[in-house]
């Protein structure tokens, strides 16, 4: 029986038909999870042999329905180098944190998450930059700590990361990721608990991102705070893929292009951010959402449920805590207008 080191296997797994869990496709938009066509790599045989082979392994792995599709598991072989091993152990891993910590990832459909979404905070542009990269865009003065906990803000991580890397050309050629701190609030240092850190900088050395760069810009004497808190815990894989570019857009040009930023950043994409078109390349797919929320916390057909109890008593409390948050965020706003 495989064993992933994180996570107990299950003792009484059904057999399962490796030949017959395939997907083909290569976007988001055309992904059904839980169908199985044709092969993604059909002209591979020795891709396509690998792929197989770690769903296999994930298949069996432990008691919770995991997503097989070839899509899901090509970005964890492509940012392995197509190490089955190598991939099945880093998915073992993100299984692990996703067990520990529910809170942290997206448990609910997407529908619940509109309300975090619409105050674009985070977002992917609708072009590529110049490396054949989506960029995903954080724009620090739109958070409000006193709005969205770090969790909210994980879980945006979470869905935006989705939406990228159920993109075949994304999985090889990699993520942007632009940091605009301009609006930096000293109160937002208050994300920056050593239990934030920890379980932040875990999730994100896990995404199974082959190429992956992080680019800061309209940075401030609070950003140096903050980073002189959180550099000492990033991991060098992290660390070494940081630029800083202040408000020197040469600077962001020579790594992105300009033809996929807004004027703001001296690009040639209008002159600022369609917040709502933007938003709708993901609520458009509310349905693949919806079907991806059983994925590691809905346990197979045999399995005691009793023994996950703890498991299941922290999900409810997290969508309870979720869920009046969220109540309390919208009586304000009724008390406003």
């Amino acid at each position: 029986m495989p064993e992933i080191a994180v996570l107990q296997p299950s003792s009484q797994l059904p057999a399962t038909d490796s030949s017959a869990s395939t997907l083909k496709c290569k976007s988001l938009a055309e992904t059904s999870v839980g169908q199985h066509p044709t092969p993604l790599f059909v002209d591979d045989e020795k891709k396509t042999a690998k792929i197989n082979e770690l769903r296999e392994l994930v298949e069996n792995c432990d008691d919770f329905v995991r997503r097989s599709d070839d899509l899901f598991l090509s970005r964890f072989l492509i940012c392995c180098d197509w190490d089955v091993q190598e991939a099945f152990q880093r998915m073992g891993k993100l299984f692990k944190l996703k067990h520990d910590h529910p809170e942290w990832f997206i448990n609910e459909p997407l529908s619940s998450y509109k309300h975090i979404l619409k105050r674009n905070v985070k977002f992917v542009l609708d072009k590529r930059d110049k490396n054949g990269r989506r960029i995903f865009v954080t724009k620090m003065c739109r958070m409000d700590i006193n709005e969205s906990p770090a969790t909210d803000l994980a879980h945006l991580d979470e869905l935006w990361c989705e939406f990228m890397l159920n993109d075949l050309e994304t999985q090889q050629n990699g993520i942007s990721c632009l940091l605009d701190m301009s609006g930096f609030s000293i109160k937002s240092l208050r994300y920056l608990t050593p239990s934030n850190i920890k379980i932040g900088t875990q999730k994100a050395d896990l995404m199974p991102v082959k190429h992956m760069e992080f680019h800061v810009v309209n940075s401030s004497a609070f950003l140096n705070t903050a980073i002189a808190i959180l550099y000492p815990v990033l991991s060098k894989q992290i660390k070494d893929k940081v630029h800083f570019h202040y408000s020197d857009w040469d600077s962001l040009h020579a790594c992105l292009g300009k033809e996929a930023l807004p004027a703001q950043y001296g690009g040639t994409n209008g002159t600022d951010f369609d917040y709502d078109a933007l938003n709708k390349q993901l609520l458009d797919l509310e349905d693949h959402y919806s079907n991806l929320v059983k994925f590691g916390y809905e346990l197979k057909p045999h399995v005691d449920a009793s023994k996950y109890k703890k498991f299941f008593h922290s999900i409810d409390g997290a969508k309870h805590n979720k869920s009046k948050h969220r109540k309390s965020l919208l009586e304000s706003e009724l008390v406003e207008e």
